[in-house]
């Protein structure tokens, strides 16, 4: 069965960074992983954590896309020069660099959600906007997809 992230967390961000990422989350962490997590700049203002060997897929992906043309390359450089491999420790803790939080606008406390193949990492503010967006538009979305 594939990794499924699920739920939404708030934890405490000590002041080297440090997050202990919920028994909840750490538990779908697939062995082929190794406890490592590769975070990049997300979408919308979130930092996205992939599992590792997840971020192996999407690098792949990613080498297929054409460095010829300028917004690939942008895209390259926006996400991956800022890019980081974290290990979780023996009590499930990860170590985030700050310029990550910084760019996340992520201080002392952090939300963390499940977005089935991959965590995304909040400012509580920030992913408190994009819940609300998301709640006044969630019947408009689903009548779109063929989720059923």
């Amino acid at each position: 069965m594939a990794t499924q992230f699920l739920g939404e967390y708030e934890v405490p961000v000590d002041d080297k960074g440090r997050i202990f990422l919920p028994a909840e989350l750490r538990r779908n962490l697939e062995p082929e992983a190794d406890d490592t997590l590769i975070v990049v700049r997300g979408l919308d203002g979130c930092l996205t954590a992939h599992p590792r060997n997840s971020w192996a897929q999407i690098a792949e992906r990613m080498q297929q896309l054409p460095q010829t043309e300028q917004k690939v390359r942008l895209y390259y450089r926006g996400t991956l020069s800022q890019a980081a491999e974290l290990k979780l420790d023996r009590q499930g803790r990860v170590s985030v660099p700050r310029k990550l939080l910084d760019r996340a606008g992520i201080t002392d406390r952090m939300v963390v959600i499940g977005g089935l193949d991959h965590l995304e990492f909040w400012n509580p503010e920030a992913w408190q906007v994009c819940l609300d967006q998301a709640e006044s538009s969630l019947e408009e979305v689903a009548e779109t997809l063929d989720l059923s």
